[in-house]
């Protein structure tokens, strides 16, 4: 994590380190991405580190580069309520929990679960966690099933994936125990964030001491994202998306259904989101 001041490359004025622009106005990156870039010589080290120890294992090079293909056609995956993404398709905003608090469009969650939130974004966005939405790397577009959705939306401009994200190789809950991150003055460990372009070293930096000599590729997108019935048990890299204001449609490049429609209310609100899609030419499946 950059702790410091950074200096501005068109004034060379200092920049805090959450500020994604300077007093001059000359951007600097989106913290999120900068803290990422700050790590890419830890990760690269993890990531041959890794995958040198999986060959001596007897892994085949070829899975190797299978998971790397694999983690690089991946894309950022929301599982969200159908009416949101309804709401999202007809023009409105995509908005993560302190964006909607803030709005005054929900309530704060109950006192622990707020704490614990405040704490694990603190830790890991420091001053700017409040414009982190959070996305689930898939390489299918399909997600998690345990935030209550109906639906998966997936992002994927260039403009918002060379600019905006940024990974790191747990959910950030998970990270956050296995790491200790909890008590007074830890340190976030270097090595286990990633810019977008190096998505595929992250993949193979957590997944290679899993991969054995019996590993097949059909196994590979079950250990790139694993839905499971808890979201203690959701293993998955997690994409961070800086959006001050929320995402909005344009962005978006694909929808799916969790589930057939079981009522008819849903049965008009999915017809009403397919519609939008087509309109808006972002694929629906």
């Amino acid at each position: 994590m950059i702790k410091g001041p950074i200096s501005c490359p068109n004034c060379r004025r200092k920049i805090d380190y959450w500020r994604p622009n300077c007093q001059c106005g000359h951007f600097v990156g989106y913290p999120n991405r900068r803290a990422a870039e700050a790590e890419r010589e830890k990760l690269a080290a993890r990531y041959e580190k890794a995958r040198q120890d999986a060959i001596q294992r007897g892994v085949a090079s070829t899975l190797l580069t299978d998971l790397e293909r694999l983690a690089e056609g991946g894309q950022p995956v929301i599982d969200m309520r159908a009416a949101v993404c309804d709401n999202l398709l007809r023009g409105g905003k995509y908005r993560n929990y302190d964006q909607r608090v803030e709005s005054g469009e929900r309530a704060p969650a109950a006192a622990q679960d707020h704490g614990d939130r405040e704490m694990v974004g603190e830790r890991l966005f420091p001053m700017y966690s409040q414009h982190i939405i959070f996305a689930a790397l898939s390489p299918n577009g399909r997600g998690t099933t345990t935030y209550g959705g109906e639906v998966w939306m997936t992002w994927g401009t260039p403009f918002l994936v060379e600019r905006w994200m940024s990974l790191i190789e747990e959910n950030s809950y998970t990270f956050f125990e296995q790491h200790e991150l909890g008590r007074l003055g830890a340190e976030v460990p270097w090595g286990y964030r990633a810019v977008w372009e190096d998505r595929a070293k992250l993949a193979v930096a957590k997944l290679g001491p899993l991969l054995t000599s019996a590993t097949v590729p059909n196994d590979l997108n079950g250990l790139l994202l694993q839905a499971s019935p808890t979201r203690a048990e959701d293993r998955f890299i997690e994409v961070h998306i800086y959006a001050e204001g929320g995402l909005d449609a344009r962005e978006v490049d694909h929808v799916a259904f969790q589930h057939v429609p079981a009522t008819l209310d849903e049965m008009q609100l999915w017809a009403q989101i397919q519609d939008n899609c087509a309109k808006l030419r972002i694929r629906v499946g």
